[in-house]
């Protein structure tokens, strides 16, 4: 992936430069045109192919860099803020067990104006709470034992209810697991961010929190809608973090998601046979 990302960036300051470089050229010749046909006509009609030609490359280049690193640009930004990003976070929270912590949120949510669905079932699924205001979702879910396979299944039930039951073509969610206990493959999925339709309109992101240690497992250093929600009400402090706010500096998952995004391949990503978790 470092190799990828050095080379998209090689092509993206190559392109910056061009565009500069061709729009400075092409402007001061269109102000100097009548001095300079005034002066020689032939100089005036090399400096206009020279403009032709600088709009042709910038336009291959621009085609080009779109068309090779555009699609997965915004994928490989959010798995570096995974791998950078802190391994976990501690509430500010003083709910030490699960239903206190659930009943906690629902307050929060009721007095901040949001619709309110509590103990519901979508698509045979538990919920503790579904709460929603204009564009902002929250699903808390309350799971003893949190394992990779929960988060899989909820976010599909999630990513159902956002686009089919509610009909929203845009928004943000989180997905809060509340739990005594999450599993290592679960922990290794909490920093991922789930986005939907051609200019990811739709981003949900997850939030794993064991209230009985205040631990919380989320993306916290990437700016989203999605963590202002988390920070505002799941975490209860402001951004940017304070150190007491702050738990682990890393985790064994990033790790080994560094060293699988080596072997990124840009081909398979755009035939959707690679992954990253």
């Amino acid at each position: 992936m470092r190799d990828f990302r050095k080379r998209q960036k090689k092509l993206y300051r190559i392109m910056k430069s061009l565009i500069i470089v061709g729009t400075l050229f092409i402007f001061i010749f269109i102000g100097a045109k009548p001095y300079i046909e005034n002066a020689n006509t032939a100089a005036a009609i090399i400096c206009s192919y020279i403009c032709d030609i600088l709009v042709v490359a910038n336009l291959i280049v621009i085609f080009s860099y779109y068309n090779k690193y555009g699609k997965s640009d915004s994928f490989l930004e959010v798995i570096e803020h995974e791998i950078s990003d802190n391994g976990s976070y501690i509430t500010s929270r003083k709910e030490k067990d699960a239903k206190s912590f659930v009943s906690a949120l629902l307050n929060d949510f009721k007095s901040d104006g949001f619709m309110i669905k509590s103990k519901i079932e979508l698509d045979e699924f538990d919920f503790s709470v579904v709460a929603s205001k204009r564009k902002e979702f929250f699903y808390v879910a309350d799971i003893e034992s949190l394992s990779r396979e929960d988060i899989i299944a909820y976010i599909d039930v999630v990513i159902n209810d956002i686009t089919v039951h509610n009909l929203k073509h845009s928004g943000n969610a989180v997905i809060c697991f509340v739990t005594d206990k999450a599993e290592e493959n679960a922990v290794a999925l909490s920093k991922m961010i789930t986005t939907l339709g051609k200019k990811e309109q739709i981003k949900i992101a997850l939030i794993i929190v064991e209230p009985s240690c205040g631990k919380c497992y989320f993306l916290g250093n990437m700016e989203t809608k999605c963590r202002a929600m988390i920070a505002e009400y799941i975490m209860r402090c402001k951004i940017p973090f304070d150190e007491k706010n702050i738990g682990e500096k890393h985790l064994p998952f990033q790790d080994e998601l560094e060293k699988h995004m080596q072997s990124f391949d840009i081909k398979q990503f755009r035939n959707g046979s690679f992954y990253a978790h």
